[in-house]
């Protein structure tokens, strides 16, 4: 408790200006004292672990304090990183080639490593595709463009460009959904579906459609002030607001206009089974965020990585009467 309470005071002197934008804004919503907010702001940092950030976003100074416990912060999160990544280096989350061989018959489309086939292949291939999407293998750098043959003067030419350029990683061209491709354009929207492991056991723990804000084209969403968008499980239907990567509340896509709420994730069962049936799969790593595109007839793994948005996953009208994750996953880690 004395060690808390030390590395607090170093916290509290760190991220002062933080702290108080926090108990600002704990004022605007409540009649607390200023006084109160900090010293509770400090008893949650002891007891639960929880930054000045998830002390505002969980609403602590709303619940009951039975409550408090349930939720799943930072400081918890990685204390259970121990049981829920065997493995120090996981080489497959990094390495685009690894990950899709591993996961082959999950990715839906026809992919290929440019120095894995003779070049006449190559040249076959490029040929009867026209339009190819050129990949890092580095799935960290995530370096991705579309090139159309058209723009080359022949299929050599294209090939050089992506060895030179560092995506060498070909794959067949696949358009998305009509009803998501008109919300965003401008960016490969990506479904991300979050699973917990244990045994042959799998539970769904979250599942946010992603979208893209990009004024042009632009493979990657995570290039823009991407857009979080919660996906209720029942349903598959985004429910409630949605937020930016800042936390800020949106209500219609920038660019299209289109309205974020309501809206029903195509083949959202089949992309939940999907990720289901590779988490099953996965032995070194428990937890995962899977991430897919959705196509008008199919559901394509694009790629999958440790996951990071709990504190996403756990704003409270996200919740069932506001409890949190923790509960699930010392349920399912005292079973490891």
């Amino acid at each position: 408790m004395k060690k808390r309470i030390v590395k607090f005071f170093k916290y509290l002197k760190k991220h002062i200006c933080g702290i108080n934008k926090t108990i600002m804004y704990v004022r605007r919503n409540t009649d607390h004292l200023y006084a109160y907010i900090l010293l509770d702001i400090i008893r949650c940092y002891i007891v639960y672990g929880s930054n000045y950030n998830e002390y505002r976003i969980y609403e602590f100074f709303l619940i009951d304090k039975a409550l408090e416990s349930t939720y799943l912060t930072s400081s918890v999160h990685k204390s259970l990183l121990k049981y829920l990544y065997k493995k120090k280096s996981i080489s497959y989350l990094s390495d685009r080639r690894e990950f899709y061989k591993k996961y082959d018959k999950y990715l839906n489309r026809d992919v290929c490593y440019s120095k894995n086939l003779s070049f006449k292949q190559l040249e076959e291939l490029i040929s009867s595709k026209k339009i190819v999407t050129c990949k890092s293998s580095n799935m960290k750098e995530n370096t991705t463009e579309i090139l159309n043959l058209d723009n080359f003067r022949s299929p050599a030419f294209l090939l050089d460009y992506a060895n030179k350029n560092n995506i060498p990683v070909l794959e067949e061209t696949v358009s998305q959904h009509k009803d998501i491709e008109k919300i965003n354009p401008n960016n490969i929207n990506v479904l991300s579906i979050t699973t917990l492991k244990n045994g042959e056991s799998v539970e769904v723990i979250s599942c946010v459609m992603k979208f893209g804000t990009s004024t042009s084209f632009e493979y990657d969403y995570k290039k823009s002030n991407y857009i979080n968008c919660h996906v209720d499980l029942k349903t598959g239907i985004i429910k409630h607001k949605s937020r930016n990567r800042y936390g800020d509340i949106v209500t219609y896509h920038p660019v299209s206009r289109e309205k974020l709420i309501n809206i029903e994730i195509p083949l959202f069962d089949k992309a939940v089974n999907t990720a289901i049936k590779c988490a099953k799969e996965t032995d070194d790593i428990l937890e995962v965020e899977w991430n897919f595109m959705i196509s008008s007839k199919k559901v394509l793994l694009l790629s999958a990585n440790k996951w990071q948005d709990y504190t996403f996953a756990q704003i409270p009208e996200y919740l069932n009467r506001r409890v949190g994750l923790k509960p699930i996953y010392i349920d399912k880690i005292k079973k490891l």
